[in-house]
């Protein structure tokens, strides 16, 4: 799970970086909002399953 949430994080920075770089408009950086919220809901969701195994 934390490799998932890890691998959404270095997205959304590629797809910041990139951003930073493009004239596109908001698009590319509604990506890195998706990947970052991904990346939180996986960490949240690993840490409520092993709540629940504790």
């Amino acid at each position: 799970m934390n490799a998932i949430a890890c691998r959404a994080v270095a997205q959304a920075g590629l797809v910041a970086a990139t951003a930073s770089l493009d004239d596109e408009g908001p698009w590319p950086l509604l990506q890195v909002a998706g990947w970052l919220t991904t990346a939180a809901g996986l960490m949240v969701e690993a840490a409520l399953r092993e709540a629940a195994l504790a």
